[in-house]
């Protein structure tokens, strides 16, 4: 059966998502009947959306550097062969980057003078440069900066990972707009399908707990 028409089977099969990730209780389809779905994926196509959930899954082990782990995960970023879907990621490491540096500068930590800022993509440098101002000096280039800072100070962390969840869903929808019955359109599902889960399973003291802890955990995600 030629890809296409694989891929048209297999997103009619899966169950729509919905508008907004907020008021699921659980994900559309569980993740078994998701996998028996996707191995109607070629087998390129396989390899690629297992990269690219890795990516994204990723957290820095306590014994590794966020210089080697940043190196690591570029060098998985460029094997990622469709343009859009290596777009996605690196905005998602690049959000990841900045999540970082809130954490970082709330730990007391100046990269000026005691550790090195290590991140993903164009942020780095600007955010070295305008260390202690409470946008990074960014907010007109990121319009949600400020917020997603309120709401770190504030320490909220369910109204901060709710915030962000939400951010990265909108995006999804707004590139996938333009797919329906390709890989694209596949991989944006699953990583839609990932946000629900992670949404659908959050505990806020478990989670207020685990912000507590992260708060100088370099490039580990929320």
């Amino acid at each position: 059966m030629h890809d296409r028409f694989k891929y048209i089977l297999l997103l009619s099969s899966l169950p729509l998502h919905p508008k907004s990730f907020i008021t699921a209780k659980q994900t559309p389809v569980s993740r078994i009947q998701l996998d028996k779905r996707l191995a109607l994926l070629s087998e390129d196509d396989a390899t690629e959306l297992g990269r690219i959930e890795s990516i994204l899954r990723w957290g820095k082990s306590a014994d590794e550097t966020d210089q080697s782990s940043v190196k690591a995960n570029t060098q998985l970023l460029a094997l990622i062969k469709h343009p859009l879907l290596q777009h996605i990621v690196g905005w998602r490491l690049e959000l990841r980057t900045i999540l970082s540096a809130l954490r970082k500068r709330q730990a007391g930590i100046n990269p000026t003078t005691a550790d090195v800022f290590y991140g993903f993509g164009k942020w780095p440098e600007l955010i070295k440069k305008n260390w202690h101002e409470k946008d990074f000096g960014m907010s007109h280039l990121i319009p949600w900066l400020p917020e997603a800072n309120k709401l770190f100070e504030a320490g909220d962390s369910m109204e901060l990972e709710k915030f962000m969840l939400n951010l990265v869903w909108q995006y999804y929808a707004r590139l996938g707009n333009d797919h329906y019955f390709d890989f694209v359109a596949v991989a944006i599902y699953v990583l839609r399908w990932d946000l629900i889960s992670r949404w659908s399973s959050y505990d806020r003291d478990e989670a207020k707990l685990r912000f507590d802890e992260l708060v100088d955990a370099g490039l580990i995600d929320f």
